[in-house]
């Protein structure tokens, strides 16, 4: 579904990305790891057309690469960006709504597909007249992931979902990962928990310094010392 090869981004003389190439197939959740400030951001904004870039990333078979944002988003690719960015002044059912901006959607899909949202969230439900930016960290979380699911992205992209939020919180986000994995949904997962991030992935890449230095499904990075060892807590 989603193919990256020999990608690089710079901001200016800095060279962030190097020579990045990853494939995510369908129906898989791959999770991209690796410390803070080692270019996971920047590969996923790249993807999304965000920042200038290099290489090639190909989509369903077709380049993507310079395509502006609104195009990406309506072939079918959705991000949870790293801090949320819910819309702070609208109320939880109005983010959910502009989620599915793109959609030419009837009333009663858009209401169907919203009691989707809120069966995955009910706190969501709970609160659907509330004010985003009244709400909690982990509630805006689990709203900037309903926000993307009402797109009915074919792939979907979480960037740091566990950022700031408490370990409770962490494995609710996470329960609802596994979730969406079961029903099929092709997921990107970009995380600095690794732990976290191989428990729900089939397969993980390690990211430092801009470049892919490890790659394999996810059982075998968690027995893998390197990793273990720089990410996972464990000695090698």
């Amino acid at each position: 579904m989603l193919h990256i090869r020999n990608l690089h981004v710079s901001y200016g003389s800095i060279h962030a990305v190097r020579d990045v190439s990853l494939t995510v197939e369908e129906g898989e959740v791959v999770t991209l790891i690796g410390s803070n400030g080692a270019g996971k951001t920047t590969t996923v904004n790249a993807i999304c057309g965000a920042l200038p870039a290099k290489g090639s990333i190909e989509y369903g078979g077709k380049p993507i690469l310079g395509l502006p944002t609104h195009r990406i988003v309506e072939a079918g690719i959705a991000m949870v960006a790293e801090g949320r960015r819910i819309f702070p002044k609208l109320t939880v059912e109005q983010n959910l709504r502009m989620g599915a901006f793109s959609r030419r959607a009837s009333r009663s899909e858009l209401a169907r597909d919203m009691e989707y949202v809120y069966g995955l969230f009910p706190r969501l439900a709970e609160r659907k007249r509330q004010m985003g930016g009244t709400m909690s960290g982990g509630e805006q979380q689990m709203l900037a992931i309903g926000r993307a699911l009402m797109a009915k992205p074919k792939l979907l992209i979480l960037d740091e979902p566990s950022m700031g939020l408490a370990p409770i919180v962490v494995r609710d986000i996470f329960d609802t990962i596994r979730t969406i994995r079961g029903q099929g949904l092709t997921t990107l997962l970009i995380e600095q928990n690794a732990a976290m991030a191989l428990s729900v992935a089939d397969r993980g890449y390690v990211l430092e310094h801009g470049e892919i230095v490890h790659h394999d499904t996810a059982e075998r990075l968690k027995s893998q010392d390197i990793v273990k060892k720089a990410y996972l807590g464990g000695s090698a």
